[in-house]
């Protein structure tokens, strides 16, 4: 090889170099800023775990006044029958009293009457008198007990609709900040095409392909190792933070348990919640969302991946936050519930382990839901 040529590819070499290392330290720039999104989309979920949280516990309150209402409604109910039937009973004792009021005493002497039965009537009257004081001062406390239900159910129907709005105020807050996740995202997304682009851009540049490759190569595995460990370590740890601490997915009442025979003659695989209108639903555990979306049979349907060979199924959902993909802690916001016609809305909820249901039930925590029976 002549001088020429070997400076010339010096040259050449010098140039696929500097063009390399420029890659690289752009690499790392746009590593920087994809870790520091990382980190602010993170923050961004924990603080939608915490707002949920907060959510549910209003949910929760809201769903306690509405059974206290109608408990309220019920006893109201059994007073006003009560009241009907003494107020029936003392109409026939009032009618005798005024008859008998129309004839004073002496005219008792002339009636057509022995004075055996005189004295009898006499008798009775005499008898009835303090059973009927006592009934009128049943009837006084019935009135006024009613009176107290009535207040309570105003006071009641005071506080739910004070909760229903910060409730309202609680959710709108919420969706400025799923906007917020998804805008960020975008940006995520965005900055990562960007290094595509760029590293596209180095690959043009360069003439030893080969050597750009290995080094990219040998970068991802060093990656994929990492991650792996983290992984392994992760699912060790998340074994144990899984068993019966998971959060119920919604606030609201158990009327489906898991094992029951339903209709169609199969045993139920999961259990169903009674939720209220718009009720807010959340991730169980932390995971990947492997499926989002429709499913004939289930309605909206979100299916999440977690350590240890578990997956969590909702189904139920009007709509659902979270996308294919997409890692989510345990109680950020999955979805929501809707407002059927044909009855309150029901969140059913399966666990499977290695693609076999389990019962749910032992793995939640206790709270924000009731049991039916």
């Amino acid at each position: 090889m002549s001088l020429a040529a070997s400076e010339t590819t010096d040259s050449q070499l010098k140039k696929i170099e500097s063009a390399i290392s420029a890659g690289e330290k752009q690499h790392e720039d746009l590593s920087k800023i994809s870790s520091d999104l990382g980190k602010e989309l993170k923050n961004l979920k924990i603080k939608s775990v915490n707002l949920v949280a907060t959510i549910q516990e209003q949910e929760t309150i809201a769903f306690n006044l509405n059974e206290s209402i109608q408990q309220l409604r019920n006893k109201e109910r059994d007073k006003l029958k009560l009241l009907a039937l003494k107020r029936k009973q003392h109409s026939y004792v009032l009618m005798a009293l005024q008859r008998m009021a129309r004839h004073p005493p002496e005219a008792m002497i002339v009636a057509p009457i022995s004075p055996s039965e005189t004295v009898r009537v006499a008798i009775l009257l005499r008898a009835a008198a303090p059973a009927i004081e006592k009934n009128a001062i049943i009837l006084k406390k019935s009135i006024l007990e009613l009176v107290e239900f009535r207040n309570q159910s105003v006071e009641k129907r005071r506080n739910l609709s004070s909760v229903r709005l910060e409730l309202r105020e609680e959710r709108q807050n919420l969706e400025r900040l799923l906007a917020d996740k998804r805008k960020l995202k975008r940006k995520t997304d965005s900055e990562a095409r960007k290094l595509k682009e760029r590293m596209r851009n180095l690959i043009e540049k360069a003439t030893n392909l080969r050597d750009l490759i290995s080094r990219i190569e040998l970068d991802r595995l060093k990656r994929q190792k990492k991650n792996n460990e983290e992984a392994r370590e992760a699912s060790l740890e998340s074994t144990f933070k899984f068993e019966r601490k998971l959060p119920y997915p919604a606030v609201g009442r158990l009327i489906g348990r898991y094992g029951q025979a339903m209709k169609t003659g199969l045993t139920r695989k999961g259990i169903s919640i009674e939720t209220g209108i718009g009720a807010q639903v959340v991730v169980p555990q932390d995971g990947t969302v492997v499926f989002a979306g429709a499913f004939k049979g289930y309605g909206q349907l979100l299916i999440i991946e977690h350590d240890g060979g578990y997956l969590s199924l909702l189904a139920g959902l009007e709509r659902i936050d979270s996308t294919i993909g997409q890692q989510v802690l345990s109680g950020e916001p999955a979805g929501i519930m809707g407002n059927p016609d044909n009855g309150p809305p029901v969140l059913y909820v399966e666990l499977r382990r290695k693609g076999q249901p389990i019962n749910p039930l032992p793995w939640l925590a206790v709270n924000k839901i009731k049991v039916n029976g």
